[in-house]
């Protein structure tokens, strides 16, 4: 049975929903976990400024909370 146009455009907006919140969630992970979790275990050079894992976590954790609220606000658009 094929989908109806309606259908068709809520399916789109899911997918680009969902990979908002990948997105999100890559950024948080690679650009905040990973970071701290190289400074808490010692793995970074000790030529790395700490100033810029504390800027840049923070900074990586509000883009991906901002895009993981973009894909709820897309999902406001399923009829």
């Amino acid at each position: 049975m094929p989908l109806t146009p309606e259908e068709r455009q809520n399916e789109r907006l899911k997918l680009l929903a969902n990979w908002a919140n990948t997105l999100a969630t890559a950024i948080v992970s690679v650009g905040a976990f990973v970071p701290i979790g190289q400074e808490i275990y010692g793995f970074l050079p000790q030529s790395t400024d700490p100033t810029l894992i504390y800027v840049s976590a923070p900074i990586c954790f509000m883009a991906g909370l901002l895009l993981h609220l973009v894909g709820q606000w897309v999902l406001g658009g399923l009829r």
